[in-house]
Protein backbone atom coordinates (compact mmCIF):
# COMPACT_ATOMS: atom_id res chain seq x y z
CA UNK A 1 0.00 0.00 0.00
CA UNK A 2 1.53 3.30 -1.13
CA UNK A 3 1.53 6.45 0.99
CA UNK A 4 0.80 8.49 -2.15
CA UNK A 5 -2.47 6.59 -2.67
CA UNK A 6 -3.50 7.22 0.93
CA UNK A 7 -2.60 10.89 0.62
CA UNK A 8 -4.69 11.21 -2.53
CA UNK A 9 -7.65 9.48 -0.89
CA UNK A 10 -7.41 11.77 2.16
CA UNK A 11 -7.31 14.88 -0.02
CA UNK A 12 -10.36 13.80 -2.05
CA UNK A 13 -12.21 13.06 1.20
CA UNK A 14 -11.31 16.49 2.63
CA UNK A 15 -12.11 18.55 -0.46
CA UNK A 16 -15.05 16.49 -1.75
CA UNK A 17 -13.68 16.82 -5.27
CA UNK A 18 -11.25 14.99 -7.56
CA UNK A 19 -10.49 18.29 -9.32
CA UNK A 20 -9.64 20.22 -6.13
CA UNK A 21 -7.62 17.28 -4.84
CA UNK A 22 -5.56 17.27 -8.04
CA UNK A 23 -5.00 21.03 -7.69
CA UNK A 24 -3.88 20.76 -4.04
CA UNK A 25 -1.58 17.83 -4.78
CA UNK A 26 -0.09 19.48 -7.88
CA UNK A 27 -1.07 16.57 -10.08
CA UNK A 28 -3.71 15.71 -12.69
CA UNK A 29 -7.26 14.49 -12.23
CA UNK A 30 -6.56 11.19 -14.10
CA UNK A 31 -3.72 10.54 -11.63
CA UNK A 32 -6.07 11.13 -8.70
CA UNK A 33 -8.62 8.77 -10.25
CA UNK A 34 -5.92 6.15 -10.82
CA UNK A 35 -4.70 6.35 -7.21
CA UNK A 36 -8.22 5.90 -5.86
CA UNK A 37 -8.93 2.96 -8.15
CA UNK A 38 -5.68 1.21 -7.21
CA UNK A 39 -6.37 1.72 -3.50
CA UNK A 40 -9.93 0.37 -3.83
CA UNK A 41 -8.65 -2.67 -5.77
CA UNK A 42 -6.05 -3.36 -3.11
CA UNK A 43 -8.57 -3.07 -0.27
CA UNK A 44 -11.33 -4.91 -2.10
CA UNK A 45 -14.16 -2.43 -1.54
CA UNK A 46 -15.43 0.95 -2.69
CA UNK A 47 -14.28 4.03 -0.78
CA UNK A 48 -15.93 6.87 -2.67
CA UNK A 49 -19.14 7.58 -4.55
CA UNK A 50 -18.91 10.26 -7.21
CA UNK A 51 -22.05 12.40 -7.39
CA UNK A 52 -22.99 15.29 -9.67
CA UNK A 53 -21.41 18.11 -7.66
CA UNK A 54 -19.27 16.35 -5.07
CA UNK A 55 -17.78 13.10 -3.82
CA UNK A 56 -19.26 11.14 -0.91
CA UNK A 57 -17.51 8.62 1.33
CA UNK A 58 -18.96 5.14 1.66
CA UNK A 59 -19.14 3.60 5.14
CA UNK A 60 -15.90 1.74 4.36
CA UNK A 61 -14.46 5.04 3.16
CA UNK A 62 -15.33 6.81 6.42
CA UNK A 63 -13.63 4.09 8.48
CA UNK A 64 -10.53 4.13 6.30
CA UNK A 65 -10.38 7.93 6.33
CA UNK A 66 -10.16 7.99 10.14
CA UNK A 67 -7.37 5.40 10.04
CA UNK A 68 -5.53 7.36 7.34
CA UNK A 69 -5.72 10.48 9.54
CA UNK A 70 -4.07 8.49 12.34
CA UNK A 71 -1.35 7.29 9.96
CA UNK A 72 -0.49 10.83 8.84
CA UNK A 73 -0.53 12.13 12.40
CA UNK A 74 1.96 9.41 13.27
CA UNK A 75 4.11 10.24 10.24
CA UNK A 76 4.10 13.93 11.20
CA UNK A 77 5.05 13.13 14.79
CA UNK A 78 7.98 11.04 13.52
CA UNK A 79 9.12 13.90 11.29
CA UNK A 80 8.84 16.38 14.14
CA UNK A 81 10.49 14.18 16.78
CA UNK A 82 13.09 16.22 18.65
CA UNK A 83 12.62 19.05 16.13
CA UNK A 84 12.98 22.68 17.14
CA UNK A 85 10.33 25.29 16.34
CA UNK A 86 12.51 26.97 13.73
CA UNK A 87 12.56 23.84 11.56
CA UNK A 88 9.03 24.48 10.30
CA UNK A 89 8.87 24.51 6.51
CA UNK A 90 6.33 24.32 3.73
CA UNK A 91 4.05 26.63 1.75
CA UNK A 92 1.56 29.12 3.17
CA UNK A 93 -0.94 29.29 0.33
CA UNK A 94 -3.21 32.21 1.28
CA UNK A 95 -5.33 34.94 -0.28
CA UNK A 96 -6.23 38.41 0.96
CA UNK A 97 -8.09 41.57 0.12
CA UNK A 98 -5.90 44.55 -0.68
CA UNK A 99 -6.46 46.04 2.80
CA UNK A 100 -5.50 42.85 4.63
CA UNK A 101 -2.70 41.93 2.25
CA UNK A 102 -1.10 45.36 2.24
CA UNK A 103 -1.78 46.66 5.75
CA UNK A 104 -2.51 43.82 8.19
CA UNK A 105 -0.65 40.73 7.04
CA UNK A 106 2.83 42.20 6.35
CA UNK A 107 3.53 42.49 10.10
CA UNK A 108 2.40 38.89 10.63
CA UNK A 109 4.30 37.56 7.64
CA UNK A 110 7.44 39.33 8.78
CA UNK A 111 7.32 37.24 11.95
CA UNK A 112 7.00 34.11 9.85
CA UNK A 113 9.94 35.14 7.62
CA UNK A 114 12.06 35.93 10.67
CA UNK A 115 11.31 32.83 12.76
CA UNK A 116 10.84 30.24 10.01
CA UNK A 117 13.17 30.99 7.05
CA UNK A 118 12.31 27.70 5.33
CA UNK A 119 8.65 28.68 4.91
CA UNK A 120 7.54 29.83 1.46
CA UNK A 121 4.60 32.26 1.30
CA UNK A 122 2.25 32.42 -1.68
CA UNK A 123 -0.19 35.33 -1.35
CA UNK A 124 -2.75 36.15 -4.01
CA UNK A 125 -5.12 39.13 -3.97
CA UNK A 126 -8.84 39.30 -4.69
CA UNK A 127 -12.13 40.75 -3.54
CA UNK A 128 -14.32 39.32 -0.77
CA UNK A 129 -16.32 36.95 -2.97
CA UNK A 130 -13.39 35.63 -5.00
CA UNK A 131 -11.34 34.95 -1.86
CA UNK A 132 -14.21 33.08 -0.20
CA UNK A 133 -14.63 31.06 -3.42
CA UNK A 134 -10.92 30.17 -3.52
CA UNK A 135 -11.01 28.96 0.09
CA UNK A 136 -14.25 27.06 -0.47
CA UNK A 137 -12.88 25.34 -3.57
CA UNK A 138 -9.53 24.51 -1.95
CA UNK A 139 -7.41 26.67 -4.27
CA UNK A 140 -5.98 28.43 -1.19
CA UNK A 141 -5.78 27.16 2.39
CA UNK A 142 -6.88 30.34 4.15
CA UNK A 143 -8.26 33.76 3.22
CA UNK A 144 -8.40 37.24 4.73
CA UNK A 145 -11.26 39.51 3.68
CA UNK A 146 -14.65 40.83 4.81
CA UNK A 147 -17.55 38.40 5.23
CA UNK A 148 -19.13 37.14 2.03
CA UNK A 149 -22.52 35.40 2.06
CA UNK A 150 -23.35 32.15 0.30
CA UNK A 151 -20.57 29.96 1.69
CA UNK A 152 -22.08 27.69 4.38
CA UNK A 153 -18.97 25.48 4.55
CA UNK A 154 -16.71 28.37 5.54
CA UNK A 155 -15.92 29.88 8.94
CA UNK A 156 -15.37 33.66 9.15
CA UNK A 157 -13.43 34.72 12.25
CA UNK A 158 -13.25 38.53 12.76
CA UNK A 159 -9.67 39.82 13.02
CA UNK A 160 -9.92 43.55 12.40
CA UNK A 161 -12.61 46.23 12.53
CA UNK A 162 -11.42 49.21 10.51
CA UNK A 163 -13.17 52.61 10.39
CA UNK A 164 -13.63 54.17 6.98
CA UNK A 165 -13.00 57.86 6.37
CA UNK A 166 -13.98 60.47 3.82
CA UNK A 167 -10.86 61.96 2.27
CA UNK A 168 -9.50 64.13 -0.47
CA UNK A 169 -6.12 65.55 -1.44
CA UNK A 170 -4.56 68.17 0.81
CA UNK A 171 -4.36 70.62 -2.09
CA UNK A 172 -8.10 70.28 -2.91
CA UNK A 173 -9.31 70.01 0.68
CA UNK A 174 -10.86 73.51 0.88
CA UNK A 175 -12.55 73.08 -2.47
CA UNK A 176 -14.28 69.78 -1.67
CA UNK A 177 -15.10 70.75 1.89
CA UNK A 178 -16.93 73.81 0.54
CA UNK A 179 -18.84 71.68 -1.99
CA UNK A 180 -19.95 69.33 0.77
CA UNK A 181 -21.00 72.17 3.08
CA UNK A 182 -22.93 73.95 0.31
CA UNK A 183 -24.54 70.75 -0.92
CA UNK A 184 -23.21 71.30 -4.43
CA UNK A 185 -21.08 68.16 -4.39
CA UNK A 186 -22.10 65.34 -6.76
CA UNK A 187 -21.75 61.58 -6.68
CA UNK A 188 -19.54 62.05 -9.74
CA UNK A 189 -16.93 63.66 -7.48
CA UNK A 190 -16.39 60.31 -5.75
CA UNK A 191 -13.95 57.54 -6.66
CA UNK A 192 -14.86 54.10 -5.23
CA UNK A 193 -14.06 50.38 -5.51
CA UNK A 194 -15.91 47.92 -7.72
CA UNK A 195 -18.96 45.79 -6.97
CA UNK A 196 -18.14 42.63 -5.02
CA UNK A 197 -16.04 44.53 -2.48
CA UNK A 198 -17.19 45.53 0.98
CA UNK A 199 -15.78 48.99 0.35
CA UNK A 200 -18.17 49.38 -2.57
CA UNK A 201 -21.09 48.59 -0.26
CA UNK A 202 -19.90 51.07 2.39
CA UNK A 203 -19.30 53.79 -0.21
CA UNK A 204 -22.66 53.35 -1.95
CA UNK A 205 -24.51 53.17 1.36
CA UNK A 206 -22.98 56.52 2.32
CA UNK A 207 -23.63 58.13 -1.07
CA UNK A 208 -27.27 57.06 -1.27
CA UNK A 209 -27.94 58.83 2.03
CA UNK A 210 -26.68 62.13 0.62
CA UNK A 211 -29.14 64.68 -0.83
CA UNK A 212 -26.84 65.21 -3.81
CA UNK A 213 -26.80 61.54 -4.86
CA UNK A 214 -27.85 61.04 -8.47
CA UNK A 215 -27.84 57.56 -9.96
CA UNK A 216 -27.57 59.11 -13.42
CA UNK A 217 -24.18 60.52 -12.48
CA UNK A 218 -22.50 57.56 -10.77
CA UNK A 219 -19.15 57.65 -8.97
CA UNK A 220 -15.97 56.62 -10.75
CA UNK A 221 -14.94 52.98 -10.30
CA UNK A 222 -11.35 51.86 -9.81
CA UNK A 223 -10.35 48.26 -9.14
CA UNK A 224 -7.40 48.97 -6.89
CA UNK A 225 -7.03 50.91 -3.62
CA UNK A 226 -3.54 52.14 -4.52
CA UNK A 227 -4.93 53.61 -7.73
CA UNK A 228 -7.70 55.33 -5.79
CA UNK A 229 -5.17 56.82 -3.37
CA UNK A 230 -3.05 58.11 -6.25
CA UNK A 231 -6.09 59.64 -7.92
CA UNK A 232 -7.04 61.38 -4.69
CA UNK A 233 -3.50 62.63 -4.03
CA UNK A 234 -3.54 64.21 -7.50
CA UNK A 235 -6.77 66.03 -6.63
CA UNK A 236 -9.16 63.89 -8.68
CA UNK A 237 -11.99 63.85 -6.15
CA UNK A 238 -13.23 62.30 -2.91
CA UNK A 239 -12.88 58.70 -1.73
CA UNK A 240 -13.99 56.53 1.16
CA UNK A 241 -11.17 54.27 2.33
CA UNK A 242 -10.26 52.31 5.47
CA UNK A 243 -8.15 54.55 7.66
CA UNK A 244 -5.28 52.05 7.88
CA UNK A 245 -4.75 52.47 4.12
CA UNK A 246 -4.04 56.20 4.34
CA UNK A 247 -2.07 56.62 7.58
CA UNK A 248 1.23 57.23 5.78
CA UNK A 249 -0.43 59.64 3.35
CA UNK A 250 -1.87 61.56 6.31
CA UNK A 251 1.54 61.72 7.97
CA UNK A 252 3.04 63.09 4.74
CA UNK A 253 0.17 65.60 4.48
CA UNK A 254 -0.78 64.30 1.03
CA UNK A 255 -4.44 63.74 1.92
CA UNK A 256 -6.86 65.10 4.50
CA UNK A 257 -9.98 63.69 6.16
CA UNK A 258 -13.15 65.58 5.32
CA UNK A 259 -15.78 66.20 8.04
CA UNK A 260 -19.02 64.29 7.64
CA UNK A 261 -22.40 64.81 9.28
CA UNK A 262 -23.16 61.11 8.74
CA UNK A 263 -21.08 58.14 9.93
CA UNK A 264 -19.07 56.71 7.05
CA UNK A 265 -19.03 53.14 8.36
CA UNK A 266 -16.69 50.36 9.45
CA UNK A 267 -15.48 47.21 7.73
CA UNK A 268 -14.86 43.95 9.59
CA UNK A 269 -12.09 41.83 8.09
CA UNK A 270 -12.04 38.10 8.80
CA UNK A 271 -9.87 35.02 8.69
CA UNK A 272 -11.66 32.64 6.30
CA UNK A 273 -11.32 28.89 6.75
CA UNK A 274 -13.04 25.68 5.74
CA UNK A 275 -14.99 24.00 8.53
CA UNK A 276 -13.09 21.33 10.46
CA UNK A 277 -9.94 21.92 8.45
CA UNK A 278 -7.11 19.57 9.48
CA UNK A 279 -4.16 21.96 9.31
CA UNK A 280 -0.54 20.85 9.24
CA UNK A 281 1.99 22.11 11.81
CA UNK A 282 2.90 25.15 9.71
CA UNK A 283 -0.66 26.41 9.39
CA UNK A 284 -1.41 25.68 13.03
CA UNK A 285 1.53 27.90 13.99
CA UNK A 286 0.52 30.59 11.51
CA UNK A 287 -3.04 30.53 12.82
CA UNK A 288 -1.85 30.84 16.43
CA UNK A 289 0.27 33.89 15.49
CA UNK A 290 -2.75 35.50 13.87
CA UNK A 291 -5.02 34.93 16.85
CA UNK A 292 -2.36 36.11 19.30
CA UNK A 293 -1.99 39.29 17.26
CA UNK A 294 -5.76 39.77 17.19
CA UNK A 295 -6.00 39.29 20.96
CA UNK A 296 -3.16 41.76 21.60
CA UNK A 297 -4.79 44.31 19.30
CA UNK A 298 -8.13 43.91 21.09
CA UNK A 299 -6.46 44.49 24.46
CA UNK A 300 -4.71 47.63 23.19
CA UNK A 301 -8.00 48.96 21.81
CA UNK A 302 -9.87 48.34 25.08
CA UNK A 303 -7.03 49.96 27.07
CA UNK A 304 -7.43 53.14 25.06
Amino acid sequence: MKIAHLETFAKVAETGSFTRAAHDLFTTQPTVTNHIQMLEQELGYQLLIRQKNNVRLTEHGKNIYHKVEEIFRLIESIKNANAKNNTLSGILNIAASSVMGSNYLPHILQKVFSDYPDVNIQLRFGNSHSIASWVDEGFVDMGFAPFSSGFPRLVFTPLLVEPCVLLTSRKRYDHYRKLLEEGTCTSGDFVIREKGTKLYEVSMSYLKKQPFYNENRPPHILYNIESIKNFIIEGAGIAILPRCCIEKCLQLDLVAVLPSSLPVGNITYCMIERQNENYNALFRKFRSILLEEQEASAKNTSAK
